[in-house]
């Protein structure tokens, strides 16, 4: 499905992978964060300690939520993620990556605290190359890499 260029592209993806914990999971990371804890009093770091029990709460409970379903979209006025937008010239490049397990789509961003902005797609739903040729029309391509935060995150079950 080619569309015109004046016209946009969305579709619709979860907003992360989930992946059902199970009870190991849960078990391992809450010794880690004991351990975590126990070394942060023992050195006297209470602050550390306390954002030690603040990310393994937050963790713990976002984990069992069920991802959002998000709706993308690529128009004349930006790229889109559910209800943010993130205009053109706010993005230096692209790359579109089609993957064996994941679709996504790469932009360098000129925010230095976001430098890579990762939206996923399925291309049985839309066409990579679709993508591709809509956004040269905008941005630079240019070959990226996912982040290894975020791979780190997925390797990990966040």
């Amino acid at each position: 499905m080619i569309l015109p260029k004046q016209e946009k592209i969305s579709w619709q993806h979860p907003e992360h992978k989930h992946a059902v914990k199970n009870a190991d999971w849960f078990w391992s990371v809450g010794i880690v964060a004991a351990g975590g804890i126990f070394l942060s009093v023992f050195f006297q770091n209470y602050l550390f300690a306390l954002s030690i029990v603040l990310f393994v709460a937050i963790s713990f409970t976002l984990v069992r939520r069920e991802p959002r379903l998000l709706t993308f979209e690529i128009s004349r006025r930006g790229v889109r993620a559910g209800n943010i937008l993130y205009p053109y010239s706010l993005l230096e490049s692209f790359w579109v990556e089609d993957g064996e397990f994941d679709d996504m789509i790469l932009f360098r961003s000129k925010k230095p605290l976001s430098p890579i902005l990762v939206i996923p797609f399925d291309s049985t739903q839309t066409h990579p190359e679709e993508i591709r040729d809509y956004l040269l029309d905008y941005l630079d391509e240019e070959e990226l890499e996912e982040p290894l935060h975020q791979i780190l995150m997925e390797w990990f079950g966040f």
